[in-house]
């Protein structure tokens, strides 16, 4: 989680991949990085880049480029023109995925409440195992699946990386503290 969660806020690879197409299109050319956005929001993260560049017999190009935060070699958006005539070289759009679509509809507070959810039943878990007075392997199973998904909902969130390790360690240590030695089999 902490890795993607650097990955999607690091723009090392969405610049990789525009070096790389640029290199293909314009080859010898020396592109300057005019402006770099982030846009969309949930699974429809992309890098917008601006670049320009003059070529080897003066001429000016531009290149907008649009690319996918979550795979970061992936460009779903480009438009690059050369001036002096204006010439396009290419363009195109990618339509997004259904799950795009629908991701960038749901609101930022619709993810705040659904992790609240997760947390809040993670807690209520914890507190049904204390109350029984016994811990199995199915309490664990139930438990890692309720944090997993609510470290997905913040990774797309984009909480910081700190944050997410820390949850998970605070969750671990606090579940070990309960558990541990020997009150494993029955709690005072």
């Amino acid at each position: 989680m902490v890795w993607t969660s650097f990955r999607i806020s690091m723009p090392d690879g969405a610049m990789e991949t525009a070096r790389q197409y640029l290199e293909e299109k314009i080859p010898g050319a020396q592109w300057q990085l005019g402006k770099m956005v982030k846009v969309g929001e949930g699974l429809s993260k992309k890098w917008r880049l601006e670049l320009s560049s003059t070529q080897k017999d003066g001429r000016m190009a531009q290149a907008n480029l649009l690319i996918d935060r979550w795979r970061p070699g992936r460009l779903v958006g480009k438009f690059v023109i050369v001036f002096g005539p204006p010439q396009i070289l290419d363009g195109g759009w990618q339509n997004p995925s259904y799950l795009d679509s629908l991701s960038n509809k749901i609101p930022r507070v619709a993810y705040l409440i659904a992790g609240g959810i997760f947390f809040g039943l993670q807690c209520f878990w914890l507190y049904w195992v204390r109350r029984r007075r016994a811990f199995s392997a199915r309490d664990g199973i139930i438990l890692s699946v309720l944090g997993f998904g609510f470290l997905c909902n913040h990774l797309v969130l984009e909480t910081h990386p700190g944050y997410l390790a820390a949850y998970a360690l605070v969750i671990s240590c606090i579940v070990w503290g309960l558990f541990s030695g020997d009150r494993v089999n029955g709690l005072p």
